[in-house]
């Protein structure tokens, strides 16, 4: 756990060093600004949070996939393995810190979107919206294992193209496929843009939120998979 943590620490100062940290928050910040800032109907307001939401999920499986690329690339992954780091820990350093990023802007863009909600609507339900977010919350940390996973197995600019691919393909399967969007990942941003005053929200969002963390689970495996093997 302690070097899982320095190491978090060190991929933190890279995020921020490379601007990449704000490329992140910056996304989710943008889209809950516009929310706040453009003036609509619940709906309206809805479906631009859930769409801003999604930019900034596909913003950190970018970046997630460059970095981890980017780091086997210069040597610096193999430079600490050689260090006595087990690639788990790195994968997990990893991981948290691109999460701990992705959370603090989603966090920000979230209570711009309750702000701007609440001046359109009194009867919007509080656990309900918490549920959708933190559905997308779970969306994102999903689309973070996918873009390390990308990384480790692929050249960062490959990387990068499967991975927001692999995102954008089960947002579209959420979104127009016949199956509950709730019960596939990248549906949670669905789930959010139909926001309404008087839906079931908190049912819809926890059982969303159960997806998103199976597969970034499922996806966090194969990761370890791939970096157990993975030229460093």
């Amino acid at each position: 756990m302690i070097r899982s943590g320095v190491v978090a620490r060190l991929a933190v100062r890279e995020l921020w060093i490379t601007f990449r940290v704000f490329a992140v928050i910056g996304a989710f910040v943008a889209a809950g600004a516009v929310v706040a800032l453009v003036p609509a109907p619940l709906p309206t307001l809805a479906g631009r949070l859930a769409a801003g939401l999604g930019v900034g999920s596909l913003a950190a499986a970018a970046v997630a996939a460059w970095s981890i690329a980017t780091e086997r690339r210069r040597g610096r992954a193999g430079w600490l393995i050689g260090h006595s780091v087990r690639r788990a820990t790195l994968l997990a350093g990893w991981f948290a810190a691109l999460a701990a990023v992705a959370m603090t802007g989603l966090a920000a863009a979230a209570a711009l979107g309750w702000l701007a909600a609440s001046s359109v609507t009194l009867r919007l339900e509080p656990a309900g919206y918490l549920a959708l977010v933190g559905a997308v919350g779970t969306a994102t940390l999903a689309a973070i294992a996918v873009g390390l996973l990308a990384g480790t197995l692929l050249r960062p600019r490959p990387a990068i193209l499967v991975a927001v691919g692999a995102c954008l393909l089960a947002a579209a399967v959420a979104r127009f496929g016949p199956i509950d969007p709730a019960l596939v990942p990248g549906g949670a941003h669905v789930a959010l843009a139909g926001l309404r005053e008087a839906s079931p929200s908190a049912a819809l969002g926890i059982r969303a939120a159960g997806v998103g963390l199976a597969v970034t689970g499922a996806v966090l495996v194969l990761a370890l998979s791939a970096m157990e093997r993975a030229e460093l």
